[in-house]
């Protein structure tokens, strides 16, 4: 279990670093402020744990997969305010930028869910077809 978390952990931690250094070269190129290092990996930590808990819950096959995705994705609303917290007013100048990042990131998740959804009965549905061959055949 710990060791599938740190593996999801890892690989946020290395993409989100990513992000960080274009997001702070493009703050230090357009306004010339300089971010502090610290500070910035504080919050690339804090948004490395917060996405890979919400991507764990997300792959649980314990319980509901809906309920599993929406809670989720309401885990993953306060990376979107420790971003902004990092950049402040450089990067978002107004904050209405921060709920349309919320409804963007909401609307893709509802379309992941809803093709995730209809894969899966597809293949309850193939998985039943074989199985009531199987029972015909005996």
């Amino acid at each position: 279990m710990m060791k599938k978390y740190i593996s999801i952990f890892l690989k946020f931690l290395f993409f989100i670093n990513i992000i960080y250094i274009i997001l702070a070269a493009v703050v230090f190129r357009r306004l010339d402020i300089r971010l502090s290092f610290v500070r910035l990996e504080i919050g690339v930590l804090i948004i490395s744990i917060i996405l890979s808990f919400a991507t764990y819950i997300m792959k649980l096959e314990k319980g509901n997969s809906v309920v599993n995705v929406i809670l989720g994705y309401i885990i993953i609303i306060p990376s979107l305010f420790v971003i902004r917290n990092n950049f402040g007013t450089y990067l978002f100048r107004s904050a209405w930028l921060i709920y349309i990042l919320m409804i963007v990131v909401g609307i893709i998740y509802g379309v992941v869910l809803y093709v995730l959804n209809k894969r899966y009965k597809e293949e309850v549905n193939h998985l039943n077809k074989l199985l009531d061959e199987k029972k015909k055949e005996e």
